[in-house]
């Protein structure tokens, strides 16, 4: 059983796998529209963490992991409960680089669709920055989930030309900047 990461899976891995695989699936874009109030936000208060969207010309870049044989359910089971907040799980074609041969059968995706309840669906980009700025939940701040995604994406998977994640980084890293300035001018 392979699981395809996209998310906090590339970059937090808290759970035993076999093998992984760099690779993609088609299809689909990743986005920043999904409510999080059980990792990176609160109930009323929700941070924003990435969730795919439906793309016909898209391409998503991450990482598959082989569940350890004999512990697939376990692990599963963790990683249903980690992704509880709004995730279905759906399998996808993933194709690793280089290609496997024979290559992972379906692998499964969590996935934040459009009917969860905490699906916040688009917005324009300086309000999801502004959102992530000032979200912090019980797993740590909004921007370090941030960070950490676009760097991971630019250090591993340096293909993934993702301009939704790399924009988002750059406007939330000017607000941070902005704010630190703001606050030096107003005790200096």
């Amino acid at each position: 059983m392979w699981v395809f990461g996209y998310g906090s899976l590339i970059w937090k891995v808290d759970f035993p796998y076999e093998e992984k695989r760099i690779g993609y699936i088609k299809g689909f874009s990743r986005r920043f529209w999904q409510g999080s109030t059980d990792h990176r936000g609160v109930p009323g208060k929700p941070g924003r963490v990435v969730t795919l969207v439906e793309d016909p010309e898209g391409c998503v870049w991450g990482i598959a992991y082989k569940l350890p044989t004999g512990r697939e359910q376990e692990v599963k089971s963790y990683l249903d409960y980690r992704e509880k907040g709004g995730y279905q799980v759906i399998t996808v074609t993933f194709h690793p680089r280089p290609p496997l041969t024979p290559p992972p059968n379906q692998t499964l995706l969590y996935i934040g669709s459009q009917d969860n309840p905490d699906y916040l669906g688009p917005a324009p980009l300086e309000e999801i920055a502004n959102q992530i700025v000032n979200s912090t939940g019980p797993s740590g701040r909004n921007t370090e989930y941030l960070f950490q995604l676009a760097d991971a994406v630019r250090t591993i998977l340096p293909e993934d030309s993702d301009t939704h994640l790399f924009s988002l980084e750059t406007l939330v890293r000017e607000r941070l900047h902005n704010v630190q300035n703001h606050s030096h001018t107003q005790t200096g």
